[in-house]
């Protein structure tokens, strides 16, 4: 896998020294925009390839590999009186080039193709802002590829070493996120550990995640980690990546939240699963419409038969029109584009899952 990570010159400076990334925290965000910050972090596993797009100097800068979890810790390390950088992981350069990748660059590969999971370097009004985001590995390779192109003649193994201690705690993301609420100071790093989701009870004996995006998070991370039993619950053994938050298309405002490729060895993907998440919202017929309209619009502008993409939809609850609908569809169409999976959590946050027959 592959990601960019979003930083500022003055923290790259430092990140780049100390092999140590970290997303800003301010001191005006709320709970969701803290879960989001989260969300991204766990996205990474060590062994993740990563760029760094420096805003402002608006390049990009390559080529890394994440060295450890990803961890919570808010020391001085970034040496900035107003802003803390906890939000952190520890990386590795495993080739040197001097010579980032300017901007205009990156918009050729946009504009050209060779770049789809991302439709722009700068903010995105269509998405939810991150600090973070993740590449197919056709399109790390464009990238590198790309950085050769600007470092014709540098010796690759130059690299920067690094020297990281081992990080001893770790501690339930949720459990961060609320001691920190309640003016907790974590000094010393801990690991972030995503196994339980924020819930609210929305009436007795019934709980439901309190923000989209950590059913969304905690979905990913558990693929991504392959815990939870989440990949068999969702039936999306074999994928070979996954990211979140993909446009179907760049002129297009829809974005699947997750979306798992499929493909043996460096063949091009042979099968795609896009996946929908709804906190609490009863899955209507034109919902389903709607992804599948979504879908085919996919199929023909990768060029892939429409056979070759399903949808998964996540919820609380379908209406009996929806799941009426999609049997018809499969007696009499002999298809079954969308699969329709009802998640249930408990009062501690422990999510499951239960497949809909169709």
């Amino acid at each position: 896998m592959y990601h960019v990570c979003f930083s500022n010159p003055n923290a790259w400076v430092i990140s780049y020294k100390n092999g140590v990334y970290g997303n800003v925290q301010t001191g005006n965000e709320n709970l969701k925009v803290f879960w989001g910050k989260i969300i991204d972090l766990v996205a990474l596993n060590p062994g993740d390839k990563v760029f760094f797009y420096v805003k402002n100097e608006m390049r990009l800068h390559g080529l890394f590999e994440v060295s450890s979890e990803p961890y919570f810790c808010q020391d001085d390390l970034f040496e900035n009186e107003n802003e803390k950088y906890p939000f952190r992981f520890n990386f590795n350069q495993i080739k040197y080039f001097p010579n980032p990748i300017p901007v205009s660059e990156i918009a050729k590969l946009i504009e050209n193709g060779h770049l789809y999971s991302i439709t722009t370097f700068e903010r995105d009004q269509n998405a939810t802002f991150r600090g973070i985001r993740q590449l197919t590995n056709d399109e790390g390779k464009v990238l590198e590829e790309t950085f050769l192109k600007y470092n014709p003649k540098v010796n690759l193994g130059d690299v920067s070493e690094y020297n990281h201690p081992e990080i001893d705690d770790s501690i339930e993301a949720e459990i961060i996120i609320t001691a920190v609420n309640d003016g907790e100071v974590y000094l010393d790093p801990v690991r972030i550990v995503f196994d339980s989701i924020p819930v609210v009870r929305v009436k007795r004996g019934y709980y439901v995640a309190h923000y989209e995006n950590s059913l969304q998070g905690y979905i990913y991370y558990s693929l991504r980690r392959r815990s939870n039993n989440v990949i068999e619950d969702l039936d999306v053994r074999n994928f070979s990546e996954c990211l979140m938050e993909v446009p179907m298309l760049k002129a297009q405002q829809f974005r699947s939240d997750i979306l798992c490729l499929y493909r043996e060895g460096i063949n091009k993907p042979h099968f795609y699963s896009i996946i929908e998440t709804k906190k609490d919202r009863t899955i209507s017929i034109q919902d389903l419409s709607q992804l599948i309209g979504y879908m085919k619009t996919y199929s023909s502008s990768k060029g892939i038969p429409f056979n070759c993409i399903e949808g998964v939809y996540i919820s609380t609850a379908f209406e009996e029109e929806a799941v009426t609908y999609l049997r018809n569809r499969k007696n009499v169409e002999k298809e079954n584009p969308v699969r329709l999976i009802e998640y249930y959590v408990n009062e501690i946050g422990e999510v499951s899952f239960k497949p809909i027959e169709i």
